[in-house]
């Protein structure tokens, strides 16, 4: 039995909602203009941690999400928000 397969993944959106959280984050560091090795810098985290989430490609750990939504100038609740719907 494999346990967390991508498709398990897929079937509960977390793949989708990691990417969208991933977009904020890099949109949000592009308005600031700030390169991920600033981004980490400042959230006190590796540069290869915020790579990895603005892809969707890394596990979402909230310790570490609130640091960087912190270091981008907005809260937790800001990046965990139910995507917009109407956004394409």
């Amino acid at each position: 039995i494999v346990v967390g397969s991508h498709g398990d993944q897929e079937r509960y959106g977390e793949l989708a909602y990691r990417r969208e959280i991933g977009r904020r984050i890099r949109e949000e560091r592009f308005w600031l203009n700030l390169r991920q090795e600033e981004l980490a810098i400042r959230a006190q985290v590796s540069r290869h941690f915020v790579s990895s989430i603005e892809r969707g490609r890394h596990g979402l750990d909230a310790w570490r999400l609130r640091q960087v939504a912190q270091a981008l100038g907005r809260d937790l609740g800001w990046l965990l928000a139910e995507p917009d719907p109407h956004r394409r």
